[in-house]
């Protein structure tokens, strides 16, 4: 019986593990990758729409892709985007936690609270979604105010189409709605909203209509539209106008909030009973 005996020769300080050749494997794609992301095409709303609803794409597009949402989440331009931004913060649950954070400041959240709030976790069970659904309602009772002759959510009356340009034309109607529009995103998680109000301007009635009846039917199942197709007046139409629909609690009205101080109307003045989403709620 023969024995081979094996030398096992010392490792050489140059040689690497093959757990460490991974990595530096992984590290030099990872690397390539930003800087392809970096350099990609630059697409504008029109480009991703039809990118994104095609079955297969090509790693050129959605380096494209990446690079646009990256650049939509933090509100920089493509051309901004550096290797070292997109390594710092190109990472999904670093985008996902800059949204959160977007979205507890839309809600007149200060950045403190905002922050520690995100670190702990709370969005995750109660305190993202309840502040973020009475900004929700706090909006839409700001829009029927300003932006329309409506009187309330309750308010079914027919008003005239002269009437209702009027109000959608007034300087005050204008800057609200313009301040909405990146909300849709932030706030209402409506995306596709948004980009239709950036790409229309809202300079045309049907554009104005279309992005707050977007809020209206999101929060409250409501929207403002003709009463028929001679387009003669307008009224508010409820998804649960019945006698059977259940009932909106008071702060889902706006009943309960001080004059003046709606905005700053938070969560912890509701029950727990009350922070359970409303049946008439689409959101």
């Amino acid at each position: 019986m023969m024995v081979s005996i094996i030398e096992v020769t010392p490792k050489s300080k140059d040689s690497v593990s093959l757990t460490e050749a991974m990595k530096l494997c992984s590290f030099i794609i990872k690397t390539e990758e930003i800087l392809k992301i970096a350099n990609a095409n630059i697409l504008n709303h029109k480009m991703v729409d039809h990118l994104e609803n095609k079955p297969k794409k090509t790693l050129e597009k959605m380096y494209a892709l990446s690079q646009y949402h990256i650049s939509e989440c933090y509100g920089m331009t493509s051309e901004s985007l550096t290797e070292e931004f997109i390594t710092d913060y190109g990472k999904y649950d670093h985008m996902k936690w800059f949204r959160n954070l977007w979205k507890l400041r839309d809600a007149d959240i200060d950045n403190k609270t905002a922050v520690n709030a995100i670190i702990r976790e709370d969005y995750r069970n109660d305190r993202l979604t309840t502040v973020t659904q009475l900004e929700k309602y706090r909006i839409c009772l700001k829009i029927l105010k300003t932006c329309t002759p409506v009187k309330d959510i309750n308010d079914r009356n027919k008003y005239k189409t002269d009437i209702v340009k009027t109000r959608l034309e007034l300087p005050e109607s204008i800057k609200f709605l313009q301040g909405l529009v990146p909300k849709m995103a932030r706030v209402f998680d409506n995306t596709d909203s948004f980009r239709r109000a950036k790409k229309s301007g809202l300079k045309t009635l049907r554009a104005k209509l279309g992005l707050l009846n977007s809020a209206l039917y999101a929060t409250y199942g409501l929207k403002f539209k003709a009463t028929d197709k001679s387009l003669r007046y307008y009224h508010l139409v409820g998804l649960f106008d019945d006698e059977e629909a259940p009932k909106l609690s008071a702060y889902q009205t706006g009943k309960d909030w001080v004059d003046g101080e709606d905005w700053q109307y938070s969560y912890n003045k509701l029950t727990p009973d009350e922070l359970e989403p409303s049946p008439n709620s689409i959101s």
